[in-house]
């Protein structure tokens, strides 16, 4: 029983690009990098985000028996994400 080999996908072939498709690929994966935010400017946190970490910040604090409330929980959480994201 003979069994067929067929080369590796993406392995080298005898035949070779033109500087014109080579350059066009090029192109085509330079276009696909996104570009960092800016250094000075601070994204707001989202909603589901402060949310979340509202909700862990509310467990902690019912599990040592600490004073506060779901507003208080909101607005450290907001706080905590914005520490988060200026520092990046």
């Amino acid at each position: 029983m003979k069994i067929k080999k067929t080369p590796l996908r993406g392995a080298s072939t005898s035949r070779k690009r033109s500087g014109a498709a080579r350059e066009k690929i090029a192109t085509a994966a330079k276009g696909k990098v996104s570009m960092p935010a800016e250094a000075g400017q601070t994204v707001a946190p989202l909603d589901e985000q402060i949310r979340i970490r509202a909700y862990f910040i509310s467990e902690r604090r019912r599990r040592f028996a600490l004073p506060g409330d779901a507003d208080s929980d909101w607005l450290e959480a907001k706080r905590q994400l914005l520490s988060e994201s200026g520092s990046r």
